[in-house]
């Protein structure tokens, strides 16, 4: 009698290159082509939650001083000048307004989250 044993397929990188030139017509999307596409949503994003596209939203947070020639750590810097809940949503509304690039605002964002995680670990 047969085992009913799950084996999960593996894919290895000979797969992958057999399924490339069994498939010349498939063609992966490029890391620059990757990148371009999560700046464009991330800024959709941005625009939606904050109004500037779609319907009117009112914003309950008084939005920083952020200039768009301003370096990342100064982005930090103004940054500490607001309350901790309001941080990620002050680089998104940076962001939807024109004031951050994406790239800038998603290594902001990603300081933020390595910080709260790093204080939820100095708290335990």
């Amino acid at each position: 009698m047969d085992d009913l044993v799950y084996t999960k397929y593996k894919k290895t990188h000979a797969n992958l290159s057999n399924f490339a030139k069994e498939n010349p017509s498939t063609s992966f999307p490029t890391l620059a082509e990757l990148q371009e596409k999560q700046r464009h949503e991330l800024l959709e994003i941005a625009q939606v939650r904050y109004g500037i596209k779609g319907g009117k939203v009112d914003i309950v947070f008084t939005p920083l001083d952020i200039q768009p020639n301003m370096s990342e750590a100064q982005v930090f810097k103004v940054l500490l000048t607001s309350p901790e809940h309001e941080r990620a949503d002050q680089i998104l509304y940076g962001l939807a307004v024109g004031k951050l690039n994406a790239e800038m605002a998603n290594r902001v964002l990603s300081g933020l989250a390595l910080l709260g995680k790093f204080k939820t670990m100095r708290a335990e």
